[in-house]
């Protein structure tokens, strides 16, 4: 959470290189996975959303999105970006890189006409696989896919192996592989496909559909009706060639195998398909609790992430809320972190696991829990050359295991050692900048992403380097590389100002100072306004001078260190709505009181609220009355606003927006400047 002294109290958010860059632009950047070569360079694929030039509620109906793929070196520099899209919404779900460099993308698309070269499948279709040579200049194919795909692996050969979710009953399936039925019928039944392509990209070398049909849906119920799903979320293949699947279903009647770990269950589960691809080597369930909420059940096991090491051993990543999840005697984590099981939904807040199975899968090697008191989660696993198993996710406990941490934000890194008996690595770290994605190269540093678009390189071995790891909104919003003028910021990063916090107040004209407790934030050398400083978040304000900035270069000196440089990308408005812990906004009502559940504005009433990041409204960072334009809407409806300028007595940058609630009331409002819109917040209204 961020927020400024002004409106409430600030509070912190909830020997190799290293470095950490926003890969971004004016546009929103969304991360899927980051992979590293030997030589330490980090490949990032994911996709970008552009928007028109068009404020509120409309830029969201009108914005599309492009596949990207960026090559970074050792020190962050970025050495090669590509787009790949057509004329609808297109995004890379994954990402791999061959010993030769050639780069391998694989996702999603709803355009009729992606560029394509050396074909599968040239009828347009819900998936796509590219293959680049290694500085992403030529095609070497690229095809569109029967299914869409959410995840992919490559061989030592440069076959493809991809995996996702589909209800076509014409998807293809070979001889010796499970032939699950799916399909819109009654009910609707979905299944996780996994399938092998050549180098060549020209044929499909096997292919299988893993589908269940029966459920359990609570005592004297009945789900007849309700859709029957399972998808593969995650593909690994070994040094022998065999292939690995992970995925997650509703169902109770997988085709497991026998002497699988767990032949009848639910939830998260791992498959292995030999090397030939004639058979299952094994098809196991991960555990079988189920909190139903007549008539819908709602496996207690998820599955996220899959890795696999060169004996054979598949790692499972993923959360979990059952108490009876098989951790092993001896792991880190033995007994889940929560409240004793409940008959029916919901379960109690999750716990991340991990699960090293063996290579028959008929036995958990080991399984450890990792979390605390709160929602806990694993979304990415890689493991290193020493057999060491490195996750990232996200964290609401305020008791998840912290020791190399330097904040105290939600997104994670855990490192376990290879008999999963111990945690010698844990770190939380601001939202937005690790949990999308991680690998590790032979050097043993950490390539992490967040969604985002914040890229970072970690050496765990090492004590943190004082960086810039991101900026944000202060008032709200993920953490990115970007800034606004007269925008109010928060710099995340360790150890970047004094271990003794210090709040800045204004002299008499109303300037706030450019250096504070021995910190000045410089920004093209030239130092801002700091409103709070602590070793690791800085509020600072951007002075409106940075509007049409075509470079920007951003440093912190503290004490005599210095950061090193980062690139910050100026855009012409991001803004947001100061909020409450809950997600409602801070906001007045009408007759004075607080916006609250039990202080609800009336229909038809004024309220305001508070925000920043609107655009550049000031010469200097002194107390003054400017006004800006901007739009509140609750749902695609505008409201009308009486008043949108510079918050009376308090710091430039901070706009007050007063407005007319309808007649009907609203529950959820968001805030238009530019081309951009708020994320919605709630407001009470009676």
């Amino acid at each position: 959470m961020r927020t400024i002294a002004l409106l409430a109290a600030v509070a912190l958010c909830s020997g190799a290189a290293e470095f950490t860059t926003y890969i971004g632009d004016t546009n929103d950047y969304r991360v899927a996975r980051v992979v590293a070569d030997a030589a330490g360079n980090t490949y990032i694929a994911g996709s970008r959303i552009a928007l028109p030039a068009l404020g509120g509620f409309g830029a969201f109906l009108l914005q599309y999105a492009e596949s990207f793929v960026m090559k970074l070196d050792a020190t962050g520099k970025i050495v090669l970006f590509t787009v790949f899209s057509g004329k609808g919404a297109d995004a890379i779900n994954d990402l791999a890189i061959d010993s030769a460099g050639n780069i391998y993308v694989a996702g999603s698309t709803s355009s009729v006409n992606l560029p394509l070269h050396n074909a599968l499948q040239s009828t347009p279709g819900p998936g796509f696989i590219v293959k680049f040579n290694p500085d992403a200049t030529q095609m070497i194919f690229s095809t569109y896919f029967p299914g869409s795909i959410n995840a992919m692996a490559i061989d030592a050969a440069g076959n493809v192996y991809v995996t996702g979710t589909t209800i076509s009953p014409a998807f293809p399936v070979t001889a010796g592989l499970p032939a699950g039925q799916v399909g819109f019928s009654v009910p609707s039944v979905f299944g996780a496909f996994l399938t092998k392509i050549s180098a060549a990209g020209d044929k499909i070398v096997y292919s299988t559909v893993i589908a269940g049909h029966g459920k359990d849906c609570g005592a004297g119920s009945s789900c007849f009706l309700s859709t029957r799903n399972t998808a593969g979320v995650a593909v690994a293949v070994d040094a022998a060639g065999n292939a690995y699947l992970a995925g997650n279903t509703n169902t109770n009647d997988l085709p497991s195998t026998t002497g699988a770990f767990l032949e009848k269950g639910t939830g998260a589960f791992v498959a292995k398909v030999n090397a030939a691809g004639t058979g299952l080597a094994y098809l196991t369930l991960v555990g079988a609790t189920n909190y139903i909420l007549v008539p819908f059940n709602n496996p207690a096991n998820t599955a996220s992430a899959l890795a696999v090491d060169a004996a054979g051993n598949a790692y499972l990543a993923g959360f979990t809320n059952d108490p009876r999840f098989p951790a092993t005697a001896g792991a880190y984590q033995p007994t889940f972190d929560g409240p004793a099981i409940p008959a029916e939904y919901p379960g109690p807040p999750s716990d991340a696991f991990v699960a090293k199975l063996n290579p028959a899968g008929s036995a958990m090697v080991w399984a450890t829990f990792i979390g605390g008191k709160d929602a806990d989660r694993a979304n990415a696993v890689a493991v290193d050359g020493s057999g060491n198993v490195w996750v990232t996710g996200t964290t609401a406990s305020p008791d998840f295991p912290n020791a190399q941490g330097w904040s105290q934000g939600s997104d994670f890194v855990a490192g376990l050692n290879a008999s999963g008996t111990t945690l010698p690595y844990a770190a939380r770290y601001p939202n937005d900048t690790v949990a999308q994605t991680i690998a590790v190269d032979a050097a043993g540093t950490l390539h992490v992403a967040g969604s985002s678009g914040m890229v970072s390189t970690i050496a765990p071995s090492q004590k943190p380097t004082m960086r810039i790891f991101g900026i944000g909104n202060a008032a709200y919003g993920a953490l990115s590389g970007r800034i606004t003028p007269s925008e109010i910021v928060s710099i995340y990063g360790p150890h970047i100002g004094p271990l003794t916090s210090a709040t800045a107040t204004p002299d008499s004209s109303g300037a706030f100072p450019t250096s504070l407790a021995g910190v000045q934030v410089l920004l093209n050398d030239g130092a801002i306004p700091l409103l709070y400083v602590s070793d690791s978040q800085i509020n600072a304000a951007i002075p409106s001078a940075f509007a049409g900035a075509l470079t920007t270069q951003m440093r912190i000196t503290s004490s005599g260190a210095n950061s090193s440089n980062f690139a910050p990308t100026v855009i012409a408005s991001d803004p947001q709505v100061f909020q409450n812990a809950d997600g409602s906004a801070k906001a007045v009502n009408q007759d004075g009181t607080i916006n609250s559940a039990d202080h609800p504005a009336k229909a038809g009433s004024i309220l305001s609220i508070w925000a920043t990041g609107l655009g550049a409204m000031f010469s200097d960072f002194l107390l003054g009355s400017p006004s800006v334009n901007c739009q509140v809407y609750t749902g695609q409806t505008p409201l009308n606003v009486l008043y949108c300028g510079q918050a009376p007595g308090l710091v430039a940058g901070v706009v007050q927006v007063n407005f007319q609630l309808p007649a009907l009331g609203a529950g959820l409002i968001t805030l238009g400047a530019g081309a951009r819109s708020s994320n919605p917040v709630q407001i009470f209204v009676q």
